[in-house]
């Protein structure tokens, strides 16, 4: 039976453009060696289990979910969005896995999942998710007192079913997230207006979703998803807090014509927010008609977004939707992505992003006018992968996250000290470039290099409607660059290493900008194949034992160990 390698990132790191893997309060990570091979992908939940198939050589950051990269936060700050693992080979002996690691922290990460049914036509599995730290964290800030003990416990089961008739194909999920966690950040001397009191959070989570087989005549394909969130206490620990319900609903055609690999078609979708309360509720419609034509190595797909969203007033937009990719050699190619629209920006959102968010208060949407992503893809040298990307992004109301502190109140008054995140805002302009290398070329060593240099421009920035002077794009990194290795030492035996690097980061408290320290984030592992069914793994993160914040007053962890097994049946 094939050995298959698994890295599951539990916890990961902001601050970027792609994902890392976990560590500090921040991050975690597992690594397991089983028969499956799931891949992360950006999905709301685990519908099945893994497909058993080959381990392919891929660039660091392709199959991870969108909310583990680094231009969103930690997954201990960032609420789980697990990724979708499909089945799609029947016949796996193995219906089920137990895994679960531990560390110092309290940091605990465990998983389970087993195929309830699976044949042909039908797809039925479970799966139990937790993830929770409890230990104490030391402020970057030289302040009394100098840590304080960061908690939180995220628990999630979730329930798939997948049903493949002759015609097409449907998908039922369901799951509930239940998730408890403090508000650690620091109070630099002021008394805390939470206390460390436990917030929770509960989602629940349905969907449904329907798609033909592919075919030359009409192809269709939709999904409704309900949500339905609650929290504890919002603006005060005694009052109610945020509580709601999200409809997510697409539908959409496309017409073969020529043939198969050239399309033209139309997508819809509906997506509504409404809170129980006094939060303004939200509304957005998007069609978007499109033509696809070339082949799959080169191709174009000319689309526009149609967009009318309401909250607070009403505004109609229509943005560009364009993917081009041109197949210059066997193994090389040129791409651009060309895009735009609303950032929704809604609670449910604003908490993957960060749960650290204030409980109480809307963040405004953004708009993209345009967003561009460009690049050349080369692999013509035996060995070797290089990209070499760049883009522009220019966006109205992009929101920065800085650490509450006192509000400003009746004029001159200050308020109640809160140890939350809260949003500013501002008209941003950004533009990046970049290159990756990565190279197999000794087959036991898989090792991948990325840098990114990253370019702001920011006219304003508001907060409490009064402009900040000399403003940053504040938790957003000026430079990145990211180091991956895997070496195969034996057939039983697996090493990791990876190495993270985010520089020039700005924050704004108290008045004035605060410059933040860089991330020097050293991170390796092992891994033991036991036999086909058992394996134990050992991983070491922030061996520099480096300080420093993932957002300003919110600490990372320092040096942290965990060890675990994996259990195939």
């Amino acid at each position: 039976m094939k050995k298959i390698y698994v890295l599951i990132t539990a916890l990961a790191l902001s601050a970027g453009s792609f994902a890392q893997t976990a560590d500090s309060l921040l991050r975690r990570q597992m690594e397991l060696e089983r028969d499956f091979n799931p891949t992360l992908l950006d999905a709301d939940k685990i519908n099945s289990l893994p497909a058993l198939r080959e381990p392919v050589v891929q660039k660091a950051n392709t199959n991870y979910s969108s909310w583990a990269g680094r231009t969103t936060p930690p997954l201990e700050i960032a609420l789980p969005r697990p990724g979708n693992i499909m089945t799609e080979i029947p016949y796996s002996r193995k219906k089920g896995y137990l895994s679960f690691n531990a560390g110092n922290y309290a940091n605990l990460n465990g998983a389970f999942g087993y195929r309830l049914v699976e044949n042909e036509k039908n797809n039925l599995a479970f799966t139990f998710l937790h993830n929770s730290t409890n230990g104490d964290v030391k402020y970057v800030q030289n302040v009394e007192p100098q840590s304080n003990k960061a908690y939180f416990m995220d628990n999630e089961g979730s329930l798939g079913y997948r049903h493949r008739a002759d015609a097409l194909t449907l998908n039922l999920d369901l799951s509930y997230l239940h998730s408890l966690f403090n508000y650690y950040g620091n109070r630099f001397g002021n008394e805390p207006l939470y206390a460390d009191e436990n917030q929770s959070l509960g989602v629940l989570d349905a969907k449904v979703g329907v798609a033909s087989h592919e075919s030359d005549l009409l192809n269709y394909r939709g999904y409704i998803n309900f949500r339905n969130f609650s929290t504890k206490f919002g603006d005060l620990v005694g009052s109610e807090g945020i509580k709601g319900n999200e409809v997510n609903a697409m539908v959409g055609f496309d017409k073969p014509f020529f043939d198969t690999q050239s399309k033209l078609g139309i997508d819809g979708k509906i997506f509504t927010t409404f809170y129980n309360g006094d939060l303004s509720d939200y509304f957005l419609i998007n069609a978007t008609p499109y033509i696809t034509f070339g082949s799959s190595h080169s191709y174009a797909r000319l689309g526009a977004d149609v967009m009318f969203q309401i909250s607070g007033n009403t505004k109609a937009r229509v943005a560009p939707n364009v993917k081009l990719q041109w197949a210059v050699t066997e193994h090389s190619s040129l791409y651009a992505h060309i895009h735009g629209g609303f950032s929704n920006n809604t609670f449910l959102e604003m908490i993957q992003e960060s749960r650290y968010i204030r409980p109480y208060g809307n963040v405004r949407p953004s708009y993209s006018i345009v967003d561009i992503d460009a690049g050349a893809k080369i692999g013509e040298v035996s060995g070797f992968r290089f990209d070499l990307f760049g883009g522009f992004k220019k966006t109205d109301d992009e929101h920065f996250l800085i650490l509450n502190g006192r509000d400003v109140i009746g004029g001159d008054g200050l308020g109640p000290y809160r140890e939350v995140l809260r949003p500013v805002y501002g008209d941003l302009s950004h533009a990046h470039i970049g290159g990756m290398i990565q190279s197999n070329i000794w087959a036991p060593l898989d090792i991948s290099l990325r840098l990114k240099k990253n370019f702001y421009s920011l006219d304003y920035i508001t907060m409490e409607e009064e402009r900040i002077d000399d403003p940053k794009a504040y938790n957003k990194p000026g430079f990145e660059a990211d180091i991956r290795a895997a070496f195969n030492l034996t057939g039983y035996l697996k090493l990791t290493a990876s190495y993270y690097f985010a520089g020039d980061r700005w924050s704004y408290y108290d008045g004035a900008n605060r410059e933040m320290d860089n991330i020097n984030d050293l991170n390796a592992g092992a891994l033991y194949q036991i036999n086909d069914a058992f394996s134990i793994n050992l991983r070491a993160n922030n061996l520099f034992s480096q300080k420093y914040d993932i957002w300003y007053g919110y600490p990372a962890q320092g040096f942290n160990a965990s060890g675990g097994f994996t259990f195939r049946f």
